[in-house]
C-alpha cells in the first residue's frame, strides 16, 4: 500500500460518516474531531516505512496526586491488553501529559476495518478521558454535560465527526 491507497481508504471512512471530499493531507496525516466536545481530536498518520497508520490522542495532564492511581489502572487495563483492543498509553516526560496510541498494519484492510479500528480508538481514549477527570470532564469541554455523554460514548458505537 502506498500513501495514495492510505489516502483512498481515508476518503471512503469520510464518505461512510458522512464528511466529503479528501481529508487525509500529502503528509499522510489527518485529525478527526469527534462530535462529543470533551474528546480531544484522534490524530491519524500513515507511516510509509511500514505501510502502518498509527491513532494518536492526547488525553490530559495527569496531576501528581492521582498520577499512581491512574496509571496503576492504566496498567492493569493493558495487561496482555486484556481491556484496551491493542490501544497503549504513554506519558510524555516533558509535561506530564497522558496519550493514547494505536498503530496497525494497512495490509488488506478495509474501510470497515478502518472504521472498526478507529471506533475502538475513540472509545478507549473515552475510557481514558473518563478516568483522568472523572465528573471533570464537563468543565475540561466547556461545561459539556459528561455524564450522559460519556456513558453513551463508552456503551455505544460512536463515529460523529
Amino acid at each position: 500500500m502506498s500513501l495514495s491507497q492510505a489516502k483512498i481508504l481515508m476518503t471512503g471512512l469520510a464518505k461512510m460518516l458522512g464528511v466529503p471530499g479528501d481529508v487525509m493531507g500529502d503528509d499522510g496525516m489527518c485529525t478527526v474531531t469527534l462530535e462529543q466536545p470533551w474528546m480531544p481530536p484522534v490524530h491519524i498518520v500513515y507511516i510509509d516505512s511500514d505501510n502502518s497508520m498509527l491513532f494518536f490522542a492526547e488525553i490530559g495532564i495527569l496531576e501528581t496526586e492521582r498520577e499512581t492511581g491512574i496509571l496503576k489502572e492504566l496498567m492493569q487495563r493493558q495487561y496482555l491488553f486484556s481491556e484496551t483492543n491493542g490501544v497503549t498509553a504513554s506519558l510524555s516526560g516533558d509535561n506530564n501529559m497522558l496519550t493514547a496510541q494505536f498503530k496497525f498494519s494497512l495490509a488488506e484492510l478495509t474501510e470497515n476495518d478502518l472504521a472498526f479500528h478507529l471506533n475502538n480508538f475513540a472509545r478507549e481514549v473515552a475510557r481514558m478521558r473518563i478516568l483522568v477527570y472523572g465528573e471533570d470532564l464537563g468543565a475540561e469541554a466547556e461545561q459539556a454535560d459528561s455524564s450522559a455523554d460519556a456513558a453513551a460514548v463508552v456503551q455505544e458505537n460512536f463515529l460523529a465527526i
